[in-house]
């Protein structure tokens, strides 16, 4: 831990280098507050059993999977890596059944057509040009001539032929010839058509077996391993941005990598230690757990021969490292100052516009 004494001298021999003896004086005492700062990542394997029934279609071989008699109870060891995520599928023993399906050869009626494998269909289709409106400008047809002439009643009669109803003369539609409908082009007229879902075979795969004839069902159990990263950086507020990361660049860290075996090391400051005892602690489904992490204790200074300053001291790489940065009070005055500038200048700027 740093002593008071290490950090006024600091703090005094910072003054000192800058040339400011002159005019701030050297520190006979000052107010400080400790800081301690923590950060790194804590990764855990979290692992969950889960155990379900299980159907496949078909045959299958499971010999491949481990068995086991109680899910709970099944040892795994833990992983090498905390950080990859891992499934692993057994089976539990002596629950595999191999069954055939009652269907026997997987084949079932088409619920569609009810095993007939064709669908009723009409047999002809109303004339897609005329609409069977006007399929003939004599018989409508009907066959009997119910209307004028074309020519007497001045109507086109552009493309029109002879009526196969009633045989009037350039009269009838070219696509139906008069009759107002066509040969059904699906099932070229037989009023039946072909089954889409069983293409005509009146069977289709049984769902239940998948057209195999056969089923296989099985308790797996399953246990997934899941990695969760905790980033750690303490304190989470209370300290300026600048301070932390003036630290970050020039502090001498204390490093440390621990893993679930691992102890906290005896060797680490007793300050070290409490921040991060709670962050070690397992948590549930915990089985493994990797950490990286850093410290670097760090004091706040305030002298009363000027505390419109603060100064930030912790431990360099070679030696103690001070940052001086503005207390809030004077923070606010040069915000304020600032402020007053710029509203004097907005009513200048207005004056003479």
């Amino acid at each position: 831990m740093l002593s008071k004494t290490d950090i006024l001298q600091a703090v005094r021999q910072h003054i000192a280098e800058r040339g400011e003896v002159p005019k701030l004086g050297l520190p006979a005492s000052g107010e400080i507050t400790w800081h301690s700062l923590l950060e790194g990542t804590v990764v855990r394997c979290i692992e969950t059993r889960t155990e379900g029934e299980q159907i496949h279609r078909g045959r299958i071989d499971l010999s491949d999977h481990p068995q086991y008699d109680s899910l709970e109870r099944y040892r795994l060891a833990p992983p090498k890596d905390p950080a990859i995520t891992t499934t692993l599928r057994l089976v539990q023993r002596g629950s595999v059944k191999e069954d055939p399906c009652p269907c026997g050869n997987g084949k079932v009626a088409c619920s569609r057509c009810q095993g007939r494998g064709e669908l009723p269909c009409a047999a002809t289709t109303t004339c897609s040009d005329c609409r069977g409106i006007d399929a003939c400008l004599r018989c409508d047809g009907t066959g009997h001539r119910t209307r004028k002439a074309p020519e007497e009643v001045r109507q086109a009669v552009d493309e029109r032929v002879t009526c196969k109803k009633c045989g009037a003369f350039e009269a009838a539609c070219s696509t139906c010839r008069g009759r107002g409908h066509v040969t059904c082009s699906t099932c070229q007229g037989r009023g039946t058509r072909e089954c889409p879902d069983c293409a005509g075979e009146g069977t289709e795969p049984h769902k239940r077996c998948a057209g195999t004839g056969h089923t296989v069902t099985w308790t797996e159990g399953t246990i997934h391993r899941q990695p969760r990263t905790d980033k750690i950086k303490w304190p989470e507020s209370g300290l300026p941005y600048m301070a932390r990361q003036h630290a970050r660049e020039y502090g001498a860290w204390r490093k440390t990598s621990l893993t679930h075996k691992d102890s906290v090391p005896d060797g680490l400051e007793n300050e070290f230690k409490a921040l991060l005892k709670p962050h070690l602690k397992p948590r549930d489904g915990e089985i493994a757990r990797e950490a990286d992490l850093r410290y670097l204790p760090l004091a706040r200074v305030v002298v009363p021969e000027h505390r419109h300053r603060v100064y930030y001291v912790y431990p360099g790489r070679s030696t103690l490292q001070v940052l001086v940065l503005p207390s809030l009070q004077r923070t606010w005055q040069i915000a304020g100052a600032v402020l007053g500038g710029l509203v004097v200048l907005y009513l200048l700027s207005r004056l003479l516009s």
